[in-house]
């Protein structure tokens, strides 16, 4: 079938007089085209004439679209409607007539429904009032064009004087996205290749209780002295509250730090993967007399966190000035305090001489110095789990320029100077749990969320969706735009039951298409998304925990009758994604399944998934995103509303 998209919207407007060259006049009385039969001339002024309703419809259909044209969401039975009347009670037929149109509703070309004399479909005999429905032939419409059609009576002798009027319609699936050939070579991407995020997403249900609570960020300043002066650590910069020199230095800066290729002292920030972390931070060192600032340095501070070892972490420390130390300082000595850690999680804290640069400062200096911490914890149990916030002190002597006092002493401890919803983003999880039969002990970054990527360029129709589910459903799941993770339940019993409500034996077998399979092996699968294996599955009850539980009203047991229903086809030499054949979703349903290829179904998760799993230490509720690597570009018809009709392209 010919994909057609329409060109614009506007109101349906009524027929032309006249059509293209070449065609028959659209409008001329029925009786000049008799399709059911030769019209009895000599008792024409002797009886009434039957006429056609004046609402002709086609089906099946909810909803006009914004040009006025009927929306037909049956790709399999398009059905034609109108009445018919006859004042002498005699019974009648009708014929149907239907011609492309543009999009102000104007016939354009006569459409040959079959292969009769005139191409037109003629009803039986019906009783006077009676509501004729008549099929369309299968394969005579494409989806995607506009047309109107409309009828005329006759009652055996006589034809109605002029045809009804038209009724606009297009043949539109409410979901049409247009496939990527699948690639097979295609590797699977690795979420080891994750980009940092500054996002803080914690598992399910996690609450905010750690074994050493954190304080909202305030200055951090020693006592005074008789005088009122001390010296403070200021709260963390933003880089537009930076002055102009420190911003620029931070411009300047790209050199990677502890080996990580995307930590830098580029602006503030703190950025994280499920094994790596980078915070950097723009801290004002400021001398103040009765709170009136005499002299401030500003510095850099960068931790680094990195998970590399199976009973061990390590912590890296970089201090730089982000500007040349002020000639109101006589010298700024930083060194390390104290580490402080929870549970068996013990710092292995460094002398003095595990700086690599001197960690002083005089005026007009502007070197850097760094010093690594290693932590190490008790793996030697089985099935253990603990949660870590490793933290450090800065200890700082200030030694002002005017000579008349001693130093001032205070510190700079890093949990009480977060800025943001980012106070738990540096939380480690450890444990010695089985990992899909592998028990290696290992630590993540718990409340950074890790990103399961699909390979749509190997699955297009297992991707194509999972992108429609999570672009146009409510649940947005697995959305990182839109702030909804997935959470991954790992309970075997319950997925089999919410798979199995969402995708009872047969389904897709029954709503599929065989010219979805891959090879001669294959069979049709249900593709339900959200994943069964997730909290957000529609199968997963409120009671049994589930968010999103897909419920037909009245009803308290979930089902996927109550999700959005799609599967692949073939047209031509191109896979499709359709919604139902019948079926008009409102798209406000919380959950899909898709009758799909099996092989691109199960072989989309089975072990990309598994790997995916053991590699980012995913537990039962850990949140994670979905990345379906599919994207339309400025393809969709639709303008980001509904219906969705799109051309996907496979990153």
């Amino acid at each position: 079938m010919a994909m057609l998209m329409l060109a614009s919207t506007g109101a349906a407007a009524s027929a032309a007089d006249t059509a293209g060259a070449g065609q028959p006049d659209p409008n001329a009385a029925p009786s000049t085209r008799p399709a059911a039969g030769p019209e009895v001339r000599s008792i024409a002024a002797a009886g009434s004439r039957p006429v056609s309703g004046k609402n002709p419809v086609a089906a099946p259909s909810t909803k006009k679209d914004a040009a006025g044209f009927q929306r037909v969401v049956s790709q399999k039975k398009v059905q034609l409607k109108n009445t018919v009347t006859d004042a002498d009670g005699d019974k009648s037929t009708l014929t149907f007539e239907v011609w492309t149109a543009d999009t102000a509703g104007k016939p354009v070309t006569k459409v040959k429904l079959n292969d009769t004399t005139y191409g037109v479909i003629v009803s039986p005999y019906v009783a006077s009032g009676s509501l004729v429905t008549v099929d369309v032939p299968p394969g005579k419409l494409s989806l995607h064009q506009n047309y109107v059609f409309h009828t005329s009576a006759f009652d055996g002798s006589l034809y109605e004087t002029s045809w009804s009027p038209w009724a606009p319609f297009r043949v539109e699936p409410p979901v049409d996205l247009t496939l990527p050939a699948p690639d097979y070579t295609a590797p699977d991407p690795s979420a080891l290749d994750n980009p940092p995020s500054g996002l803080q997403t914690k598992p399910l249900g996690a609450g905010a209780a750690l074994a050493a609570k954190t304080k909202p960020a305030a200055e951090q300043c020693s006592a005074k002295d008789d005088d009122g002066r001390q010296v403070c650590f200021g709260k963390q910069l933003t880089k537009d509250e930076a002055p102009k020199k420190v911003a620029a230095k931070m411009a300047a800066a790209s050199d990677e730090i502890a080996g990580i290729p995307w930590c830098n002292t580029d602006f503030p920030s703190i950025l994280s993967t499920r094994q790596a972390q980078c915070d950097v931070r723009s801290v004002p060192v400021v001398i103040r007399t009765d709170g009136v600032p005499d002299a401030i340095a500003y510095f850099m501070f960068v931790r680094t966190l990195q998970l590399d070892g199976a009973n061990s972490f390590t912590e890296h420390l970089l201090i730089e000035p982000a500007q040349q130390i002020p000639l109101d300082f006589a010298e700024i000595d930083l060194n390390l305090g104290k580490h402080f850690c929870q549970g068996s999680c013990k710092p292995i804290q460094p002398d003095a001489s595990a700086w690599k640069g001197k960690n002083w400062w005089v005026p007009g200096e502007m070197h850097s110095a760094e010093i690594t911490t290693p932590y190490t914890w008790d793996a030697s149990g089985v099935n253990t789990q603990e949660l870590f916030k490793p933290d450090v002190q800065i200890d700082g002597a200030i030694l002002p320029s005017d000579g008349k006092i001693r130093p001032f002493m205070t510190g700079y401890q890093w949990s009480l100077d977060y800025r943001g919803d980012t106070s738990e983003l540096d939380q480690i999880r450890c444990d010695t749990k089985d990992v899909d039969k592998d028990v290696t002990p290992g630590c993540v970054f718990v409340n950074s969320a890790p990103t399961y990527e699909f390979n749509a360029k190997k699955f297009p129709q297992a991707a194509a969706h999972g992108w429609l589910i999570q672009t146009y459903n409510p649940t947005h799941p697995g959305s990182e735009t839109e702030r909804k993770p997935l959470y991954y339940m790992g309970d075997k019993d319950q997925n089999n039951r919410s798979r199995g409500r969402i995708c009872p034996t047969g389904w897709a077998a029954e709503n599929g298409d065989a010219s979805a399979l891959t090879d001669v092996a294959d069979e049709l699968n249900c593709d339900e998304f959200a994943f069964a294996s997730s909290y957000n599955s529609g199968g997963m009850s409120s009671t049994e925990g589930g968010l999103n539980p897909a419920l037909v009203p009245g009803k308290t047991t979930p089902t996927g009758d109550a999700c959005l229903g799609t599967f692949a086809k073939k047209v031509g030499t191109t896979m499709h994604l359709f919604s139902l054949d019948g079926t008009d979703p409102t798209f406000k349903e919380v959950c899909g399944r898709s009758a799909i290829s099996g092989k691109e179904n199960q072989e989309s998760m089975g072990g990309h998934f598994s790997a995916f799993m053991k590699d980012m230490r995913l537990r039962d509720k850990d949140a994670y995103w979905l990345d379906t690597r599919m994207t339309p570009g400025i393809t969709c018809h639709n303008g980001g509303g509904t219906p969705v009709i799109c051309k996907l392209t496979a990153q």
